[in-house]
């Protein structure tokens, strides 16, 4: 009895140091902004995880585990959004001695021994928070123990664990409970769950949205994800789930150095008769550990394959990566769960840009990024994705691809490395467009007899990248992309692109380096987007031909994806962005 006292108390006086070390933090600029609602600690208790996979007299078979988080709840009377914030593996109880080669952890340690990952994302929690989105951030510790029979079972011990959080808070929705220091009641619209996910997190969060999908949407938190958010995401190869779905890769990821998450995006954009969004961002400067308050700061496990990550200068300071993040995921749930009509072309949308009305960002929040954005299938007509080697031959429309002035095309398959030694994140199936001739070089493509209607289109998109190791670009100098659509009468109007006003045709940052990675840097495959009416003069509901030019003095090679055709509808006049009540200020963190 004295013993489970003195537990208790223990525990107690433990989240209550949590709650004034690590929810005390204080805005980078504090003055003159809004007050963010308080991030509370709640705790269920002890519950065990059973481990049904091992034998069943295996002592390990039975794992035991505090059920204890963190939520951020909005003022007013709801209901809200929920938003689940799964944080990363950073080790949570001190490693086992005993057996160190094996870097296992003596599960279960004290309270006040145990690294509480949870609070690190309490600054996430309060921004989603002040923007009408209920945030829980549960401790998933337990989730990535290296300890208790296997190492790395994430996937089998999460369901237990989430089930057990979200049953406290369904419980917590209908009455008042214990474990929360704030009534629920009433508050939580399980109806629209999301999950912002970080590293180990997103296999959790894509195995989640996998299984509920196809179910109906209720109130009763089993339903499907209304959106997932991925942050410096671990890649598993299990296949899309059909959610508005947004990646963050940083660009000097210590942990997952070649962005293998973009596959994430790559198999959201190929996926057939997909109904939402997906969107990557490339942040630049940015690390895996900083999103993370309370995480170690990145060790380069392997050579880091971008030049510079290595020195502090050419990395962004943790409390801007952190800011980023704050700004960056209100707006994405937002554009998530707006109405249909406002979805991706209100003001949250074009601040996170994720509006495809909009050129594509060389910046967001004040900080350099590329960025890429997948419509659902309904709202693309695609010229070339590809996803053959015959797609160079006949395109989405029909028509049979033309190459002028000593061009060439090659084909790259989904999963396949397509450059001789760089880092390309998701190697993404894509085209190789390259040419000899100096005066330049063009590839048409034309879009079938009759000509194509395109009047309710909005916007004409692909992506790329130069190709850094091609010896094409020896001279390592930007491209300048010609784009002309023709119509049935002979009309035709071009728009020019550079890379002062399109961040996808820079050079990319980096160098040869033939000891270690070949390239160092990263060849982010980035968006290119023109609004159909810059297309002056041409008839758009009978267009016959695209054609992609490259002029300039010299020899070049591009990687290409994901021509197409973008259909977007626009948001009335002054109608609001979300459907839920929220505060409409935007507090910096």
């Amino acid at each position: 009895m004295l013993l489970r006292l003195y537990r208790r108390v223990v525990h107690s006086a433990t989240i209550a140091a949590l709650s004034f070390v690590a929810f005390a933090w204080p805005p980078a600029s504090a003055q003159a902004q809004p007050a963010l609602p308080p991030a509370r600690t709640y705790s269920f208790g002890e519950r065990a995880i059973e481990q049904t996979w091992l034998p069943r007299r295996d002592p390990a078979r039975s794992m035991p585990y505090r059920v204890e988080g963190i939520i951020a709840v909005p003022e007013g009377d709801g209901p809200f959004p929920v938003i689940l914030i799964f944080h990363d593996a950073h080790g949570g109880c001190p490693r086992d001695t005993s057996i160190a080669e094996l870097a296992l952890e003596r599960w279960p340690c004290k309270p006040h021994e145990e690294r509480r990952n949870d609070a690190g994302m309490v600054y996430l929690a309060r921004a989603l928070a002040a923007r009408g989105y209920v945030a829980v951030v549960p401790n998933l510790n337990a989730v990535y123990a290296a300890a208790y029979g296997s190492v790395g079972p994430e996937l089998q011990r999460y369901p237990a664990v989430l089930d057990a959080h979200l049953g406290g808070l369904v419980a917590a929705n209908r009455r008042r409970v214990e474990a929360f220091d704030i009534s629920l009641v009433g508050k939580l619209d399980f109806a629209r769950i999301g999950i912002v996910a970080h590293g180990h997190g997103a296999l959790l969060a894509m195995q989640s949205a996998r299984a509920r999908q196809g179910r109906p949407r209720s109130n009763s938190a089993d339903g499907p994800l209304a959106a997932v958010l991925l942050v410096a995401p671990l890649y598993s190869l299990e296949g899309d789930a059909d959610a508005p779905l947004g990646v963050i890769l940083p660009a000097c990821d210590g942990s997952v150095p070649d962005l293998s998450g973009q596959g994430y995006y790559e198999d959201a954009r190929l996926a057939r008769d997909r109904r939402h969004f997906a969107s990557s961002v490339y942040l630049i400067g940015a690390n895996h550990n900083a999103f993370n308050e309370v995480a170690p700061q990145d060790a380069f496990e392997v050579p880091t394959p971008v030049t510079g990550c290595q020195a502090n200068s050419a990395r962004l300071a943790p409390h801007h990566q952190r800011d980023f993040l704050a700004r960056y995921a209100p707006d994405f749930f937002d554009a998530a769960m707006s109405a249909p009509t406002a979805s991706l072309n209100g003001a949250p949308a074009s601040r996170a840009g994720l509006n495809p009305l909009d050129p594509a960002p060389a910046s967001l929040y004040g900080l350099p990024v590329r960025t890429a954005l997948s419509l659902g299938t309904a709202d693309r007509a695609i010229v070339v994705r590809p996803l053959t080697r015959d797609d160079l031959s006949f395109n989405g429309f029909g028509g049979y691809a033309l190459r002028g002035n000593a061009s060439h095309l090659d084909f790259c398959a989904y999963r396949q490395p397509c450059m001789r030694w760089a880092i390309q994140p998701g190697n993404p199936s894509q085209v190789r467009f390259s040419w000899t001739d100096l005066a330049g070089a063009s590839w048409t493509l034309p879009l079938g007899e009759p000509a194509t209607d395109l009047s309710a289109f909005t916007s004409l998109h692909l992506r790329a990248v130069l190709d850094p190791t091609d010896y094409l670009n020896v001279h390592r100098e930007p491209v300048t992309l010609t784009l002309t659509l023709t119509d049935a009468a002979g009309r035709s109007a071009s728009v020019q692109l550079n890379d002062s006003t399109t961040p996808a045709l820079a050079y990319p940052s980096g160098e040869v380096n033939r000891q270690v990675w070949g390239w160092i840097g990263h060849a982010y495959l980035g968006s290119v987007r023109v609004r159909l009416a810059e297309f002056a003069g041409v008839d758009l509901t009978r267009v016959q031909a695209l054609d992609i030019g490259v002029a300039g003095a010299r020899s070049g090679s591009v990687l290409i994806a994901d021509v197409e055709f973008l259909r977007v509808t626009l948001a009335p006049q002054g109608q609001r962005l979300g459907v839920h009540e929220a505060p409409t200020q935007q507090p910096r963190l």
